[in-house]
């Protein structure tokens, strides 16, 4: 079961509201993996996974955050190309206007382009303060990394 659920991924990461079931569970748990279980790595992600009551805060004040950001960065081009459920509120008929499917495809690239590296800054910002704060906890079952990207070079540590 993935660490946050689509209704909480819309409360924490988007303006409008959307119907829960246009974020799939599939696409939440490939951010989950691809992007929260690398800093959690993996005996304390399974263990997360697995024991969730252990590490509420974690999970509440920190995974969350960081994935909803990235679940939405994961679907705000198909949401913006597939949907015409962007509505100001829960209840459809009640908006006075709808955005057609045809506005969204016709939104400007260059405005795609910003909000999408806007989201993607917000996740990263999250992801940021989740390392942090998983660094910060001492976790025994988490594990520094041997190395670190700088500038685009990996770089490993030779202390042996």
């Amino acid at each position: 079961m993935p660490l946050i659920t689509a209704t909480e991924t819309i409360a924490l990461a988007y303006v409008t509201e959307l119907d829960p079931t246009m974020i799939k569970s599939e696409v939440i748990q490939t951010a989950e993996l691809k992007y929260v279980k690398p800093v959690l790595t993996a005996a304390l992600y399974d263990d997360v996974v697995a024991n969730p009551d252990d590490y509420a805060i974690l999970i509440t004040s920190y995974i969350k955050p960081c994935l909803a950001f990235f679940v939405k960065y994961a679907m705000l081009n198909q949401q913006l190309l597939e949907t015409a459920q962007y509505t100001p509120g829960a209840d459809p008929s009640l908006s006075p206007a709808l955005v057609e499917i045809s506005t969204a495809v016709l939104l400007p690239r260059d405005h795609r382009r910003d909000t999408m590296q806007e989201v993607l800054s917000i996740a990263r910002s999250k992801q940021t303060l989740l390392q942090e704060y998983v660094i910060t906890q001492n976790y025994p079952l988490y594990t520094a990394p041997a190395s670190k990207r700088v500038s685009g070079f990996r770089i490993v540590s030779t202390n042996s």
